[in-house]
């Protein structure tokens, strides 16, 4: 297990060099380096990176929880079992607008939709 928790961490650092790399590239093309940027440009540019990252994140590991999820759930007012489907719904995280998949029930008699745990 350790072995696959450092390959998965090399791998990591590997992705991580290239995005830095591709950002770098990015700002050239935009001509950042013409002359000596102020330190806060490249941080400003380095933190978007990063929250986009965390915004793919999210919803990638959201639609694992959506795909793991149970069939059919338990209303949680009255108990009776319903259907769960999986629907997008857009969310607003710290790091900005994300497009989620969760899975979502609903229950006719209580006229409430419930999102079951997965």
């Amino acid at each position: 297990m350790e072995a696959a928790a450092q390959a998965c961490d090399g791998k990591k650092q590997e992705l991580l060099q290239q995005l830095a790399e591709l950002l770098v590239e990015e700002q050239r093309d935009r001509g950042t380096f013409q002359s000596v940027p102020h330190y806060s440009v490249l941080e400003q540019a380095a933190r978007a990176l990063g929250q986009e990252v965390s915004r793919a994140a999210q919803a990638r590991a959201m639609a694992e929880v959506a795909a793991t999820a149970k069939a059919t759930a338990a209303c949680p007012t009255c108990g009776q079992q319903h259907s769960v489907a999986v629907q997008k719904r857009r969310v607003t995280s710290v790091d900005g607008p994300v497009e989620l998949l969760e899975p979502v029930a609903h229950c006719p008699a209580c006229r409430r939709d419930f999102f079951p745990s997965a």
